[in-house]
C-alpha cells in the first residue's frame, strides 16, 4: 500500500464536535503525489460577471461587477380591462396605472390615475374603441361610474339612475340592475354611456314570474354581441343571452341551469361548467336548440377561457419543482391532443380579463426571465393566436448584505422570495474573477435581527468554522445561527439576553454584544456553549486569540489565547498600548495587524504587532485589510483606503465611489473588506456588486491555528493513529499547496502532500498514512513536516506550519524494543532483576522501572525482529544451553512469564558469545552471529518467521577478542557490521560484505580496555547514525557517536551507578 492523502477539511479540533455534513472524504485513497485539497466547487449556474476597470488613486485594476440578482418571483402585473385596441394594467414597481397598445407594444401611464376604489371594476365599453368604465366612480362613488380614455386620462363621471348599481358592460352599453324593494322587484337597464341624454333601455324578454339576479356580469361572459346573464325562475337560477342593441334577454336551455355556474362565451358557442360536473357543457350561440354538448376535462384542469375550437385550462404544474403557478394548456374541442402553452400562470390568471372583442390576456411564463402579459384570439381552425403584449421585465431583489471572506462573495437577498445567502467564488489572485453563484438550502429566518431599527439590512460576520453568524429573534428569545454551505449542517443556539449584535468571528468562536441585558457573551459555537460573559467592551478574535479593551484601562489592549472551558480570562500573552487615552470601542485583528477605534469623530489608529509601533488613521467607520484599512467617507461619498503595508501610513486615497445611505454604519451591508484575500466589495446603485483589488501588495500566508494529532502508527488497527492529520487554519487563502515529511535524523524525505486551491473556511487538511511512496515503512522515530504554499504564482515556506511527528512501529531501527525509534536497553542486576531503559531524543537513557527476573547465567542477545511481526524480539540462552525466543510486542518488556516465547534449540553452549549485526545478507531480516570455543564466527541467517537457517562459517582466529559487538549499519550500505575489542583494548571494525560475511578489519581505536561492556546501540543521538555505548569498571556509561564512516567520534559521559548491573542488552 503506497502513502495517503486526505482532501482538505475542517480542523481537527472538530473532533467531537458538533458534526456537519461533509468532513474528512471519505475513502481518498491516493497515491502519495496524488492531488488532493482542491475546495468544494460552487455548482449552481449564475449570470456571467463582466470585467471592467476601476480606477483607484493609485493606479487602475482589474475588478468584476455581479449582475444584480433578480427575484425569482416574477414581476407582479395585473389586467384589468382590454379593448381591441389595448389594456389597462397596474404593474410591479410603477406608479399609478399602464395603458399598453397592443399594435406597438408602446405602454404609457395613464395621466391622473393614480389609485383606484378597493372594490373597482373597470370594463371596456365596446371593442372599437379605448373607452373604459369604472366603478365605483374613484370622485363619486358608488352612485357613479366614470368613463376614462386611457390615452389622455380624461374622465368623465356619470350618475346611475335612482337606485341602480352598475353590473359590467356588454356592446358598448352599461348594465345597471334596480335594486328590489319590499314592493317592486329587481330591473334592469342598459345604458348608452356616450349620450347622457338617452333613455335607459329596459331589459326584457324574461320569463313570466322571473326576477333578474343581482350578480355583476363574468368577464368571460360578455363581449360586443351579447352577454349571458344570470336571473331566478320559480327558485332556481337559470341564465339568458342579453342582446345590447335591444335588450332583450332569450331565455338558454333548462339544462344550463344552477347556481354558481362559470361562464364562458365565444363567437360562436356559450359554454359552462359548475361543481360537479364531470367537464364542460356547450352549445351553439347561434342554435339554442341544438342540444348540449359535453366535453370532457381531468379533475385538475381548470376552464378560464373559450376562444374559438380551443378551451384554455389551467393545471398543476408537476414536473418543474417550481411554486410560480399553474399550467396553461389548449384544449382544442375536437379532441385532439392538447398542448401547454404557457408553463406557469400567475394568480391573477385565475380569472383572466377579457377584451372586448373576445380575445384573453394572461400573465405568465417559465419564470421570471421571460414572464409577461400575453394575449390569445381566436384562430378559425387552428389553437389561438399567442403574442407577447408586454414583457415583465425581472424585479431586482434587494441585497440587505454582503460578505467576503477567503476568495467567497456572500449575498443576503430575497431573489428566492425569501432571504437566503447566496455565495459566489471570485477567486483569490489579484484580479478576482467571479466563478459561478449557489444559494444556501436552508434560507434565514425571516426572524433575522436586521442592522438597524426599521432598516431591511443583515449583517454577517465571516469567519467561524460554521459559516456566517447572525441572531434571529423567536418568541422573545435570540439566537446565534450560523450558515455556511449547502452540504453542511448549521448552528442555532439560543443566547442568555434578548437583542445585540455579532461583533466577530474566528473558526472556533463568535464575540456577540448582547442587547439585554448589555453584555458580551464570548461563545463556542461547535460546542453550543457560551464560554464567558463580560461588560460589552471592545473585541476581536484572530484565530485562538481575543484582543480586548478593557474600559479601565484607557489605551491598553490585551490578547489571551481563548479555549472552549476559557470560563475566566487567561493570562495575556500580548499587551499593547495604543499611546492614547481613550478608551477603544472597536477592534480589528488580523495576523500582524490590530485596528482600533475610539469612536465616531475620534482617533483611531493601527498597531504593528510585528514591528511593534502604532500610528493614526482618519477616523470613521473601517475594516481593516491585508496592510490596509478603508473607510465609508459619507461625506465625499467615497471608500478611501490608508495603504500601511510597509509598516507605516501612506496617504489616504479614493478607492470608489459609494454614496452615503440610510445607515450611518453601512459595513456588511453595501461595502465590505476581505482581510484574507485582499479584495474589495462594494454595492453601486443599480445593486451590482463590484468586487475589486485592493492594489496592495498581499502578505505571505501564515498559521493562523493547527491543529496535528501528532502521531502516525501505520501498522495499528486503531483509527486515531492510523493517519497522521494535520490541519492548517491559514491567514490567507493558497493556490496550492504541499507537505513535506522528512526524517529528522537522515533529513531524508518519506512523503510528500499535495493539495489544490483552499478557500472559504476550508482549512490545508493532510493526512499521511505513514508509509513511503512504495509502501514501505519508514524508520520509527522524529519526523518533520513543513508546509509550503502557493500565492500569486510564487511558492515558499508557510511560517507556522512545520513541526514534529512521530512514526510509532514502523521499520524496526537498530536496538530499538518499543515503537519510538529511540534505542532501548535491558539491563539486569547481579541478582537477576532487570531494568527497562529507555532512549531519551537528547541521547542517553531514563530508566522506566524494574520489568523482569532472569538467571543470572541467562545470556540476553537482542536481535531485531526475527519473525516478522514487527516488533523486536529478545534470544535467551540458559545455563543448559537451551535457546529460546522471547517475542516482543512493542515494549520494552522481556519477561519469561509475560513474553511469549519460542525454543529454538539446545547445544547452544558451544558458543561462547551470541550477537547480532541486523541484517548481513540484505534480505531484510534480522540475522545472529556466534563465536564457538575456538574462535570460529558463525553466521546463522534468519528466515523471518522466528527460526534460523544453518549456520555458515564466516570467520576464523577470532578466539582473540574480548568483546564482538554487533553494530547494525555503520556506513549506510544497508548492511550489518561489526566491532571487536582484543586484549589491549583495541577497538576494530569489520564491514560486512552483504553475504553474511565481513571484509577486513580496520583498527578504529585503542584504549577500550577499562570497559567491561560495549553496545552496539543503534542511533541514540538521532543524526542517522549507528553509536556505540561502554561502561567502565567505575560504573560510568559512555557514549560514542557513529561517524556514518564507520568510525566514532570522542565519548561523552551519559550517565553513572551503572555498575549494579551484571549484563547490558
Amino acid at each position: 500500500m503506497g502513502a495517503l492523502t486526505r482532501t482538505s477539511t475542517e480542523a481537527l479540533r472538530g473532533r467531537g464536535r458538533r458534526s456537519g455534513g461533509r468532513g474528512v472524504a471519505a475513502g481518498a485513497a491516493a497515491t502519495i503525489l496524488a492531488v488532493v485539497g482542491t475546495a468544494v466547487p460552487l455548482a449552481s449556474a449564475a449570470a456571467p460577471a463582466q470585467a471592467a476597470q476601476v480606477a483607484t488613486a493609485a493606479n487602475p485594476s482589474q475588478e468584476v461587477v455581479i449582475p444584480r440578482a433578480d427575484r425569482a418571483t416574477p414581476r407582479v402585473d395585473t389586467p384589468l380591462a382590454a379593448t381591441g385596441t389595448g389594456f389597462l394594467h397596474r404593474q410591479e414597481g410603477t406608479d399609478g396605472y399602464t395603458w399598453t397598445d397592443f399594435a406597438s407594444g408602446t405602454s404609457t401611464q395613464v395621466p391622473g390615475l393614480q389609485t383606484l376604489p378597493a372594490n373597482a371594476r373597470v370594463r371596456p365599453v365596446g371593442a372599437g374603441g379605448d373607452l373604459l368604465a369604472i366603478s365605483p366612480s374613484p370622485a363619486r362613488g358608488a352612485a357613479w361610474y366614470t368613463l376614462l380614455d386611457p390615452h389622455t386620462g380624461e374622465q368623465r363621471d356619470v350618475q346611475l339612475p335612482p337606485h341602480h348599481t352598475f353590473r359590467g358592460t356588454v356592446g358598448g352599453k352599461v348594465l345597471a340592475l334596480e335594486s328590489a324593494t319590499s314592493t317592486t322587484s329587481s330591473a334592469g337597464v342598459l345604458l348608452d354611456p356616450g349620450a347622457s341624454a338617452t333613455q335607459p333601455l329596459q331589459i326584457t324578454g324574461l320569463p313570466e314570474g322571473a326576477l333578474l339576479s343581482s350578480l355583476s356580469l363574468q368577464q368571460q361572459a360578455t363581449d360586443d354581441h351579447g352577454a349571458v346573464i344570470s336571473f331566478r325562475q320559480d327558485g332556481a337560477y337559470r341564465y339568458g343571452l342579453l342582446d345590447p342593441e335591444t335588450a332583450v334577454i332569450t331565455p338558454l336551455p333548462e339544462a344550463m341551469s344552477g347556481e354558481g355556474l362559470d361562464i364562458l362565451l365565444s363567437a360562436d358557442r356559450i359554454a359552462w361548467w359548475g361543481h360537479g360536473y364531470a367537464g364542460l357543457r356547450w352549445l351553439p350561440r347561434g342554435d339554442f336548440s341544438a342540444g348540449t354538448e359535453e366535453f370532457p376535462l381531468p379533475d385538475d384542469a381548470f376552464p378560464l377561457a373559450l376562444l374559438g375550437d380551443t378551451l384554455l385550462t389551467s393545471s398543476p404544474d408537476t414536473t418543474s419543482g417550481t411554486a410560480l403557478g399553474r399550467r396553461l394548456t389548449a384544449r382544442p374541442l375536437d379532441g385532439t391532443e392538447p398542448a401547454t402553452v404557457l408553463d406557469h400562470l400567475a394568480l391573477v390568471s385565475d380569472s383572466p380579463p377579457q377584451a372586448a372583442d373576445g380575445s384573453a390576456l394572461f400573465v405568465g411564463g417559465t419564470g421570471s426571465g421571460d414572464w409577461a402579459v400575453h394575449r390569445f384570439t381566436a384562430r378559425p381552425g387552428g389553437t389561438p393566436a399567442h403574442e407577447v403584449a408586454q414583457p415583465l421585465p425581472p424585479v431586482s431583489a434587494k441585497l440587505l448584505g454582503l460578505s467576503l471572506y477567503r476568495g467567497t462573495l456572500g449575498r443576503v437577498d430575497s431573489s428566492e422570495g425569501r432571504i437566503a445567502i447566496h455565495q459566489q467564488d471570485i477567486g483569490t489572485g489579484p484580479v478576482p474573477v467571479a466563478g459561478a453563484a449557489e444559494s444556501l438550502p436552508v434560507g434565514l429566518p425571516s426572524s433575522t435581527v436586521r442592522c438597524a431599527t426599521g432598516e431591511d439590512c443583515v449583517r454577517m460576520v465571516e469567519g467561524n468554522g460554521y459559516g456566517v453568524s447572525f441572531l434571529s429573534e423567536t418568541g422573545g428569545r435570540t439566537y446565534l445561527e450560523t450558515r455556511v454551505d449547502p452540504y453542511t449542517s448549521h448552528v442555532r443556539m439560543q443566547l442568555p439576553g434578548s437583542g445585540g449584535e455579532v461583533r466577530d468571528a474566528s473558526p472556533s468562536y463568535v464575540v456577540v454584544d448582547g442587547g439585554s441585558p448589555k453584555t458580551q457573551y464570548l461563545i463556542d459555537p461547535g460546542y453550543d456553549r457560551v464560554i464567558r460573559s463580560r461588560p460589552v467592551q471592545a473585541a476581536a478574535l484572530w484565530y485562538s486569540t481575543l484582543w480586548s479593551a478593557a474600559p479601565a484601562s484607557p489605551g491598553t489592549l490585551t490578547a489571551e489565547r481563548l479555549t472552549s472551558d476559557a470560563t475566566v480570562p487567561g493570562k495575556p500573552v500580548r499587551t499593547v498600548r495604543t499611546g492614547v487615552a481613550c478608551v477603544p470601542t472597536e477592534l480589528q485583528a488580523t495576523a500582524r495587524w490590530l485596528y482600533w477605534s475610539c469612536g465616531a469623530g475620534k482617533q483611531a489608529g493601527v498597531y504593528d504587532l510585528t514591528n511593534n509601533h502604532g500610528f493614526a488613521v482618519p477616523s470613521g467607520p473601517a475594516m481593516l485589510g491585508d496592510g490596509y484599512v478603508i473607510r465609508h467617507d459619507r461625506t465625499a461619498g467615497e471608500l478611501k483606503l490608508t495603504d500601511f503595508h510597509t509598516g507605516g501610513p501612506l496617504a489616504e486615497r479614493s478607492f470608489a465611489a459609494l454614496p452615503a445611505g440610510p445607515l450611518a454604519d453601512d459595513r456588511r451591508i453595501t461595502w465590505t473588506v476581505d482581510k484574507y484575500s485582499g479584495h474589495v466589495a462594494y454595492v453601486d446603485a443599480d445593486r451590482r456588486v463590484h468586487v475589486a483589488a485592493d492594489g496592495v501588495p498581499d502578505s505571505a500566508p501564515v498559521v493562523g491555528e493547527e491543529y496535528t494529532n501528532g502521531n502516525v502508527a501505520p501498522r495499528t488497527t486503531s483509527s486515531y493513529y492510523s493517519t497522521w492529520e494535520a490541519s492548517f487554519h491559514l491567514s490567507r487563502p493558497v493556490d496550492s499547496w504541499q507537505v513535506d515529511i522528512v526524517q529528522k535524523a537522515t533529513g531524508r524525505r518519506v512523503a510528500t502532500l499535495r493539495g489544490g486551491a483552499v478557500r472559504g473556511r476550508y482549512t490545508v487538511g493532510a493526512s499521511w498514512n505513514g508509509r513511503e511512496p512504495n509502501g514501505a515503512l519508514p524508520p520509527s522515530g522524529t519526523y518533520t513536516y513543513q508546509l509550503t504554499a502557493r500565492v500569486g504564482g510564487g511558492t515558499a515556506p508557510v511560517k507556522g506550519g512545520s513541526g514534529l511527528l512521530q512514526v510509532m512501529c514502523g521499520a524496526l531501527p537498530t536496538h530499538v524494543y518499543d515503537c519510538d525509534g529511540f534505542p532501548d536497553m535491558v539491563a539486569v542486576r547481579k541478582d537477576g532483576r532487570t531494568d527497562s531503559w529507555e532512549g531519551h531524543p537528547q541521547g542517553h537513557f531514563y530508566n522506566r522501572s524494574y520489568t523482569a527476573d532472569w538467571p543470572t547465567s541467562s545470556t540476553l542477545v537482542p536481535v531485531g525482529d526475527i519473525n516478522g511481526d514487527g516488533y523486536a524480539d529478545m534470544l535467551v540462552r540458559d545455563s543448559a544451553g537451551e535457546l529460546r525466543a522471547y517475542w516482543g510486542f512493542g515494549q520494552v518488556y522481556f519477561a519469561r512469564g509475560s513474553n511469549k516465547s519460542t525454543l529454538l534449540g539446545k547445544g547452544w553452549n558451544t558458543y561462547d558469545l551470541l550477537t547480532s549485526a541486523g541484517d548481513l545478507n540484505r534480505d531484510g531480516r534480522s540475522d545472529l552471529l556466534t563465536r564457538d570455543r575456538s574462535g570460529a564466527l558463525w553466521f546463522h541467517a534468519g528466515t523471518g518467521k522466528g527460526t534460523f537457517k544453518s549456520r555458515v562459517r564466516v570467520g576464523t582466529g577470532l578466539s582473540g577478542y574480548t568483546a564482538l559487538v554487533g553494530m547494525g549499519d555503520l556506513n549506510g550500505d544497508k548492511t550489518g557490521d561489526l566491532l571487536g575489542r582484543d586484549k589491549a583494548g583495541n577497538l576494530y571494525r569489520w564491514f560486512g560484505n552483504g553475504k553474511g560475511g565481513f571484509g577486513g578489519r580496520v583498527k578504529i581505536a585503542s584504549g577500550f580496555r577499562s570497559y567491561n561492556a560495549l553496545v552496539g546501540v543503534g542511533d541514540l543521538t538521532q543524526d542517522g547514525r549507528n553509536d556505540l555505548v561502554g561502561r567502565d569498571t567505575a560504573g560510568n556509561l559512555y557514549r560514542w557517536a557513529g561517524n556514518g564512516k564507520g568510525g566514532f567520534g570522542g565519548r561523552v559521559k551519559i550517565g553513572s551507578g551503572w555498575g549494579v548491573y551484571k549484563a547490558l542488552s
